[in-house]
């Protein structure tokens, strides 16, 4: 074995060119698979960092549309997040968990610094009080929430270790401070370790704040106060927050499943809001939070697997051709008395040492790839941040380079082992290789083809799909539209003076040289909904079972300065002030659905305000509007309704400004008109609405560009591995070419033969290929949108792709063959 190793360095060595091409080409599909293995594990294989993070599990509510009684399979039912009087009677009936938490989607707060500094717009999480002692974490400082936090009127928060750093200097006597969140005073209870972070969040929060069951509801992302807690989260059908649990030691998953099925059972029995939600959802955590990328991801991994696979053909191709220029070395081996299986140790030996090198080179360059990765990387991708080449990888990373090159070796070593002692006397180039060496020459390059056809193939779909959303109009005119939001707290800014406030910013933003229209909204159109449930005057309304709909309030001019188009009736003016009659618009989807044949205008509902504490208004339908889509294009629009921000003044709004030009350019004017209103309301989210429905399809746009990628660099390969194979054939056949220009072929007919090889052995691998795009299609199919799973344009595309570089691939070496001078081959001999 010492001595096969040493002579596999200096068959390195000799054959340096050799040796870096096959480096190099292993080094591309180890690099890019030890990438995206890299994400993968990082994602969706690495324990989350919490102790025994196996044992902490999320719960979710199943909700059915129909009767308990109707079949499971004919009705699956939706999984959904959870209500707050759920939640609670989950906490103190369960016996499979330890503890249950429950956590909110984050929001934003604003942040005054001590000292009257400049007020800040920070990222805040609003937790239930055993929240940490469900992760098992400590604080560094301070101590943790505790369930008498969630009644405690001093605001208890936790902060993380970087504001505290940041923003509070590392203030040691931080604990037991006071400092100002939204213009209110919040008590300092810890600081979180510098590691700690929480999965599935997009924006790391500045601080954790116990919610409050009193006065303040943490899912209202305002904060604005309530009168009570009998609102909105009060209500059983009205679920808003995220459950975690950690399960008792000893208790496994499906045992906690059947438990918390068994007491929402009992709580649909009981309470009428919840008769069709008697089921809970019950996983492991890192399930839950990477569950949205887990398919993209492992077909990211299967895609970069297979430009591995196609340059291990290209490589065990290229050991084919060394081994035929290699039969003199190992006949003469075999007449000393060499073993098939030296022979066959040896050659491995060789193409495991290319495969580690390659390995080695392929990690080097796998750290570059993964930061391209991170850079492509939607925002809400889980724990992307903390992907990185680790022990894990590495070792990922030399078993694959260790397989890789058993792989592309053991075909070149069978040949090898088959060679005997009649080969040293048969020498010369004009001597081809056997016809089942030619046969596996054939095989790789078919196997490539196919294997890239079907990665082009899949590439393709995907570039149609994100194609075909993006020419869905989302129902508005997104040009020229800024967009941003206000750091206006409730104590500051109640319902009157907000108002005010937006009455006297909107004239004079609208008095900057080309501001064509002002308004606002909550929420801004491709942001997120925001759904409320409704009465309907004259028809039967079971108050525990309202039907709902997106809601959105508005400012003056929305639907004009969106440019929505108007179908019935009128939108709002200025008439539509506090001391007006209560009005609503609808859109044509809700007019559907809720006023099927009949005419919506003058009809009236009773929007569910009682979250803010407002009183059941009725509102009068005095418009229909065409839908609008978001905050997925590939959705089509869903009901909803519109109240004006003067009569509903319950949200806080995004404010849209329509200009002639770029949007950007308009940013500094709107800060020094905000700022001369008032200094301390800061401006966030700041950009256009183009760019809002941009970032909408930052998934796609990942998922599209890797697997670009891959095709395109499986298409290289498959090119070189053509083109490989077909210099090689003219290089072993050059005394029969010669021959046969001799005896009067034509070069044109030697250009053609070559060709003709290597389109033949093309148009094999695309037969064997369609197979393998027809299954990548159906794997997916529910990732497409506008385009079949087999859509013949794409099939057409890509064959025509893949003849065009076949044709490319075997145009060099058919030209090299057409050019031989008869006079030299001949002499060869």
């Amino acid at each position: 074995m010492g001595r096969d190793f040493v002579f596999a360095l200096r068959q390195l060595r000799t054959n340096l060119r050799f040796s870096v091409i096959v480096v190099l080409t292993l080094a591309l599909g180890i690099g890019a698979t030890t990438a995206i293995f890299s994400v993968v594990s990082g994602v969706l294989l690495r324990g989350l960092p919490f102790p025994e993070p196996e044992r902490i599990v999320s719960l979710q509510t199943i909700e059915y549309e129909r009767a308990e009684g109707d079949s499971k399979e004919a009705n699956p039912g939706s999984i959904t997040v959870v209500s707050f009087p759920d939640f609670f009677d989950w906490r103190q009936q369960s016996k499979s968990f330890e503890v249950v938490a429950s956590y909110s989607y984050g929001t934003t707060r604003k942040f005054t610094p001590p000292g009257n500094g400049t007020s800040q717009i920070v990222a805040a999480e609003y937790v239930s009080g055993d929240f940490f002692r469900a992760l098992g974490v400590t604080p560094l400082l301070g101590r943790d929430f505790t369930p008498e936090d969630e009644h405690d009127a001093n605001r208890p928060i936790i902060l993380d270790h970087r504001f505290w750093v940041t923003e509070l200097h590392s203030a040691p006597d931080i604990v037991g401070k006071q400092i100002n969140i939204s213009d209110r005073v919040a008590t300092v209870v810890g600081v979180l370790p510098a590691d700690f972070s929480f999965p599935g969040l997009n924006t790391l929060p500045s601080f954790w704040g116990a919610f409050m069951q009193g006065s303040v509801s943490s899912a209202n992302p305002s904060g604005m106060p309530q009168k009570d807690f009998v609102s909105k989260y009060s209500r059983r059908n009205e679920r808003t927050t995220q459950v975690i649990g950690r399960l008792r030691r000893g208790v496994s998953v499906a045992q906690a499943r059947a438990e918390m099925n068994a007491i929402q059972r009992s709580l649909a029995a009981q309470y009428p809001e919840d008769r069709n939600a008697f089921a809970v959802d019950v996983r492991p955590l890192l399930e839950y939070v990477s569950s949205d990328y887990r398919k993209p991801l492992y077909l990211l991994l299967g895609a970069v697997t297979a430009v591995l696979l196609i340059a291990c053909a290209n490589v065990a191709g290229l050991l084919l051709a060394r081994g035929f220029a290699r039969r003199h070395e190992f006949s003469v081996r075999v007449a000393l008395g060499a073993k098939p299986v030296q022979i066959v140790r040896q050659v491995l030996i060789e193409s495991t040492l290319l495969a580690l090198c390659g390995g080695a080179v392929g990690v080097a360059l796998a750290f570059v790839l993964l930061k391209t990765v991170v850079v492509l990387a939607p925002a809400n991708l889980p724990r992307i941040n903390h992907v990185q080449i680790d022990g894990t990888v590495l070792a990922f990373a030399f078993v694959v380079s260790l397989v890789t090159g058993i792989l592309f070796g053991v075909f070149p070593a069978w040949k090898a082992a088959g060679s005997d002692a009649s080969g040293m006397w048969r020498a010369g180039r004009g001597i081809s290789g056997g016809r089942s060496e030619h046969r596996l020459r054939a095989i790789f390059v078919v196997a490539e083809t196919a294997i890239s056809l079907a990665l082009v193939g899949g590439s393709g779909l995907l570039i149609g799909s994100f194609a075909e959303t993006m020419r869905v109009p989302p129902g508005f005119d997104s040009h020229h539209v800024l967009i941003f939001r206000l750091g206006m707290s409730f104590v500051e800014f109640p319902n009157d003076t907000a108002r005010l406030f937006f009455r006297q910013l909107f004239p004079q933003l609208a008095a900057i040289p080309g501001v064509e229209a002002v308004t606002s909204a909550y929420p801004v159109p491709f942001s997120y909904t925001n759904s409320s449930r409704f009465a309907i005057a004259g028809k039967p309304n079971d108050p525990n079972d309202l039907p709902s709909s997106n809601r959105a309030t508005v400012g003056p001019n929305f639907f004009e300065t969106l440019r929505i188009p108007l179908l019935k009736g009128r939108t709002f003016d200025v008439r539509d002030d506090w001391n007006a009659k209560r009005v609503a618009i609808v859109n044509q989807e809700f007019a559907r659905a809720f006023f099927p044949n009949e005419d919506p205008i003058g009809k009236s509902i009773q929007p569910d305000f009682g979250e803010f504490g407002e009183n059941p208004t009725w509102y009068e339908i005095v418009g229909v509007v065409a839908g609008i889509r978001g905050p997925d294009l590939t959705m089509p629009p869903e009901p909803g309704f519109f109240v004006p921000y003067e009569q509903a003044t319950i949200s806080p709004q995004g404010v849209m400004v329509r200009v002639s030009g770029d949007p950007q350019a308009y940013v500094n004017s709107v800060r020094s008109i905000v700022d001369g209103l008032h200094r301390d309301v800061p401006i966030f989210a700041v950009q256009s609405m183009d760019e809002n429905i941009h970032d909408s399809m930052t998934s796609d746009r990942f998922e599209v560009a890797l697997l670009s990628c891959f095709a395109g660099a499986a298409l290289l390969l498959a090119a070189v591995g053509l083109y490989a194979a077909l210099s090689e054939m003219v290089a072993r056949r050059t005394f029969e070419i010669g021959l046969r220009v001799a005896l009067g072929a034509q070069r044109g007919n030697v250009f053609g033969l070559v060709v003709k090889r290597g389109l033949v052995l093309a148009v094999m691998g695309l037969v064997v290929g369609l197979g393998g795009f027809a299954i990548l299609g159906r794997v997916v199919a529910d990732m497409l949108y506008g385009v079949r799973a087999f859509e013949p344009t794409v099939v057409a595309i890509a064959c025509a792709v893949m003849m065009v570089v076949a044709f490319v691939a075997s145009a060099a070496p058919a030209w090299r063959a057409a050019g031989l001078e008869p006079t030299e081959t001949l002499r060869e001999e």
